[in-house]
């Protein structure tokens, strides 16, 4: 384990090289937290070298408007462009809602950014884990 707060655990498992986070809640009172989560994100891909992400949205909140949680992660693709990150797995909600919104956005952040590294979203760990390790 990386980090470990009441706010965001961060593991990295070199043998798989894969870093796993459980997303923080998004709330506007708590955006700049948000963030500092984030970016502790960055700083682990860089620092450990990683070339696998996994990012469990599974439980998290999102309580903010659709622009803010926009450059939100816009900040976020942006921080981790030029890092040797190759695949980004994210673990789904169960609410349909939310999903279809995050496969908007993310859709229209591959086709604005045009990032270097592949993007998944699963119903599961084990689906999303499946993929970082295939």
């Amino acid at each position: 384990m990386i980090i470990s707060s009441e706010v965001i655990v961060i593991n990295y498992a070199p043998a798989t090289d894969i870093l796993s986070a459980g997303l923080p809640d998004i709330r506007q009172f708590a955006l700049e937290e948000v963030r500092h989560c984030l970016g502790l994100i960055v700083e682990s891909v860089r620092q450990y070298e990683v070339r696998n992400l996994l990012l469990d949205a599974s439980k998290s909140v999102v309580e903010v408007g659709e622009e803010a949680h926009r450059t939100l992660l816009i900040d976020f693709c942006l921080e981790l462009q030029g890092s040797p990150l190759e695949r980004v797995a994210r673990v789904a909600t169960p609410d349909p809602g939310r999903e279809e919104r995050s496969a908007r956005l993310s859709a229209e952040l591959i086709q604005e950014l045009e990032p270097a590294l592949a993007f998944g979203s699963f119903a599961t760990e084990e689906e999303a884990m499946a993929w970082l390790l295939s």
